[in-house]
């Protein structure tokens, strides 16, 4: 099994059905995915988790449990919501199920958290607003939703062929916690400049930590984008 699909994590939001989270341990060990992570499951009991599961019944019983997603995120370094959705509040454009596991499989290190929303409602705009990008499923518009462990299945078989294909280059992206810092310097760069009267100060944050989310940058890339943003307050401040 590619060591690259051991750092990749299903996360599963407010799940609601003890067969459907059984069906979704099935769908990810046949795609050698073996992390599942509940964010507040609601409760169902075990043993229709495990009829359902059958040989992939310890992908249940070894899943982190979190109260909250922001929580379940913390030490990933690429989160992608799957959702087919679009709306203001939500993100700029969507990828490809294929495109995403190419992305991934480029970091060397950190985890990649694919994240699924609630059987009936998917996820909210909150939770679409933790990760750092979409990714889609191309359905028919005729009846687009698909069941949840079909959509693991789907996204969780793109992963595994793309590790059957062997990877080129790969490096060290930055952690969350420096793409925050990192977030943050530009954020008082263009707050210096007087940028947000007439701007959203959220909704430009948000932008900017997805786009440099989807980038992976290295830590060395980071670094000189922070000069570069602190060059800028320098300038504005010395003029």
């Amino acid at each position: 099994m590619s060591e690259w699909l051991n750092r990749v994590r299903v996360v599963l939001c407010r799940p609601e059905g003890a067969l459907n989270v059984g069906a979704v341990c099935r769908a990810m060990k046949s795609m050698g995915l073996t992390r599942l992570v509940l964010v507040r499951p609601s409760y169902f009991d075990s043993d229709d988790v495990l009829k359902m599961a059958i040989h992939a019944r310890e992908l249940y019983s070894e899943a982190e449990r979190y109260d909250s997603l922001e929580e379940a995120l913390a030490g990933s370094v690429l989160t992608a919501g799957i959702t087919r959705r679009r709306g203001i509040r939500r993100k700029w454009f969507s990828v490809l199920p294929e495109e995403l596991a190419e992305k991934s499989s480029a970091l060397k290190t950190g985890d990649t958290a694919l994240v699924f929303g609630n059987e009936r409602t998917g996820l909210s705009d909150e939770e679409l607003n933790h990760c750092n990008i979409a990714c889609h499923i191309p359905t028919s518009p005729d009846f687009p939703s698909l069941n949840l462990s079909h959509a693991v299945q789907i996204v969780s078989s793109a992963f595994y062929r793309h590790s059957l294909e062997g990877r080129t280059g790969s490096y060290e992206p930055i952690g969350r916690g420096e793409l925050d810092h990192l977030v943050s310097v530009i954020h008082d760069s263009l707050d210096a400049m007087n940028y947000f009267k007439a701007a959203d100060r959220f909704h430009t944050d948000r932008y900017f930590r997805d786009i440099l989310a989807r980038s992976a940058l290295s830590l060395k890339e980071a670094r000189h984008m922070e000069k570069v943003f602190r060059k800028l307050q320098y300038l504005r401040d010395d003029s």
